[in-house]
Formats: C-alpha cells, structure tokens, sequence
C-alpha cells in the first residue's frame, strides 16, 4: 500500500510519455537499488497516444467512401488499396506488430526500469514479472458499464466496417459496379462513430490510476524486494515496471525486442488492475480483442492447482477480450505468459479508466490475496 499511495497520490497521473511517468521509473529504480537488486533502465521511444491510430484508420475510411463515390472506378481502386493498407495495419496494431498507422502517431520519450532478483541456487528457470507504471486517459466509452459495453459492440461494428470496406472497395473497383458505388455510402456512419469514440478521448485528462495500475507495479515492487531477502531456490525473476503499456504496451515489445536473445526458456506474469472494488485473485483465460491467446498452460495449470487447494479463497479465471495487457504483447511474442487482471464477476474492470481510480476506492484485501497468490504461484514454478 505504501508503494501504490506514493505512485497515485504523491505523484499522481502518470500519462504515457509524460515526465510523472519517468518520475514512476525512478522510483522503483530507488527501491530496486535500495533492495540491493542489479537495476537497468532502458530507454524507448512510444507513440504518445494509443486511440490514434484507429482515428485514423477510421479518416482513411471515410477518404475511401468518399473516392468511391467521386472517384469513379479509378477512385474505387485506390480506396480499395486505401483501406487493404489500412485494414492490415489495424490488425497488426492490436497485435503489436509495426504498420504505416503507427509511423503516422506522434512519439515520445519512454523507459523499462527492471531488477533481476537473484535465485539462491543455481538458475534452472526465469520468470518476469510485470507490472506497468503509465495511466490512461478518462474516455467517455468508460464512464458507464452502458458505454463500455457500448464501446465492444463499436470496436466490433468498427472492425467489420473495415473488412467490409476493403472488400466493397475492390469488387466496386475491379468490375466497375455503379450502384454498388452508392451503397458503399452506408459505412461512412460506421468509419464517423469509430473516428469520434477514438478522437475524444486525447482530449481527456489522465486518472490517478490507483487500481490501473499502481495496484500491479506495488505488487511486482514488493514481491521483488521480498525475494531480494528470501530468494526463490532455483528461479531468477526479472522484475519489470513497464512503460508506454496504456497506448499498446510499447514498453513490453521494447523489452521483448531488446532481450530477444535471453527469452529462450523464460515465461511471463503479468500483474495489471488487482485492487479493484469487489474483486478478488482473477487471471485470465484468454486474452485479444479479435483473435484468441491464451495464457501458457503450464502456468494455468498451475495456478488452477492452487485455486483447487484452497476453494475457500476468491480466486477465479475469466477470458478479457475488451483490450490488452502486457500479458497480450508476450503471448503474441510467443513467450509463455499469464494475467492477473482483477475482473468482477460481470468481467468489467471497477474504475478502470475513470477519474474516481483513486487510492479511496482500493480494496486491499484484493491487493494483498493476490500478491500472496503470486508469491504463491512463483514458489510453484520453482519447484518445478
């Protein structure tokens, strides 16, 4: 509670990019050191928003209707060409994978700061654990449980616009379809409703993030100086404050690419949003907002073992499907990986991107139970 008061009062938002959010860096990099940990900071550049792109996949879809219905059958196949660009690099957004969308998004400057905890015996296994130390805006998709359900049936609308789009573009441009010219006038509704919901919210200010994520940076921060002191037999954790995760988890491929060599061998846990209101010890069944990933079922497994010996615990798996995690950018690596992501019973995230994710509205009990969950878990995975 300590660290997770200092990250949301004393220094408060911590926007991607931002100078609060290297001041959140700096601090688990004091209490690594303090810890006696080997700490590394490692600088990265990140897209200073994580709506952009889709805004302007959206504009590009409108420009697309727009040289349909103008543009003839040659306006046709360069919107046809327009949105085949587009579409494949909206995919490739929310997969993590580099695109012309993203090289169009502002960057900024940001930073890992992690600790390599040290195991008693000799290395047979490695672990990171991580927790992100940037917050997200407050968009208006989630200010109501309405609007964020709302929102899930617009990314989904959106999505499909964008493959219809491409499709339409192509067979109105190859077999020059006057009438189907018109119709395509029909999306413009579906590209401006997707453009407004991921153009407002760069206008909003960024929450305290008590819950999202103070509440997962405390527990990787704790759980690495605890095992400075009492270290794991036979498993080394990396323990990783990430940067950037709220606009794509930039700071997880960051890490992913610059330890690409070391990653052999080594399995990921992720720790994001655990001290929600009326929540318990939740991790993920699955994850991705379009297609499936699931977590490493070896870890699964395992902690599914110790839900069993303990049935008087809250602890439980959902599937998250609404956005990401860092949990997500590893999975989509192919690092074998696990969430714990503090989901209600209804599988919504209490506070999650609103003003009110303050350090009043914590529960505890949630942050305590899953931080010995992990603590748990990560003894398991030493024992092999």
């Amino acid at each position: 509670m300590h660290h997770l008061r200092h990250l949301a009062e004393a220094i408060g938002p911590r926007g991607s990019t931002t100078p609060q959010e290297r001041e959140a860096a700096d601090y688990l990099r004091e209490r690594f050191e303090a810890a006696g940990l080997e700490t590394h900071w490692e600088p990265f550049k990140a897209p200073v928003s994580g709506w952009r792109p889709f805004a302007l996949a959206a504009l590009a879809g409108l420009i697309s209707v727009a040289l349909t219905l103008f543009g003839g059958r040659t306006g046709a196949l360069a919107a046809a060409l327009l949105m085949s660009i587009t579409t494949v690099s909206v995919f490739l957004e929310m997969y993590f994978r580099p695109n012309p969308l993203r090289a169009l998004v502002a960057k900024g400057d940001s930073q890992n700061v992690w600790a390599r905890v040290p195991a008693a015996g000799h290395v047979k296994r490695r672990v990171v654990l991580v927790g992100h130390l940037d917050t997200h805006r407050t968009p208006w998709v989630f200010t109501t449980p309405r609007r964020l359900a709302f929102f899930r049936v617009v990314t989904t609308l959106g999505v499909a616009g964008f493959v219809v789009g491409t499709i339409t573009f192509a067979v109105a441009g190859v077999f020059d379809l006057a009438p189907l010219h018109a119709w395509t006038l029909l999306l413009a509704p579906v590209y401006l409703l997707v453009l407004a919901l991921t153009f407002q919210p760069d206008t909003t200010p960024f929450t305290h993030g008590a819950n999202d994520n103070a509440s997962g940076a405390a527990v990787v921060l704790s759980l690495a100086e605890r095992l400075a002191h009492e270290p794991l037999r036979h498993t080394e954790v990396w323990a990783l404050g990430s940067g950037c995760e709220e606009v794509g988890s930039y700071g997880s491929q960051a890490f992913i690419a610059r330890h690409r060599d070391a990653l052999s061998g080594i399995s990921a846990i992720s720790v994001d949003n655990v001290a929600g209101t009326g929540t318990g010890v939740c991790y993920t069944s699955l994850e991705g907002m379009v297609f499936p990933l699931r977590p490493s079922p070896e870890l699964f497994a395992l902690a599914e073992a110790l839900r069993a010996e303990r049935p008087e615990r809250q602890v439980y798996t959902l599937p998250y499907t609404t956005l990401h995690t860092d949990a997500t950018a590893f999975m989509a690596r192919g690092v074998p990986s696990l969430s714990f992501v503090g989901l209600t019973a209804a599988g919504v995230i209490p506070d999650w991107h609103q003003v009110c994710d303050t350090v009043d509205r914590v529960d505890r009990g949630a942050l305590e139970q899953t931080e010995a969950f992990v603590l748990e878990l990560l003894r398991r995975i030493d024992v092999g």
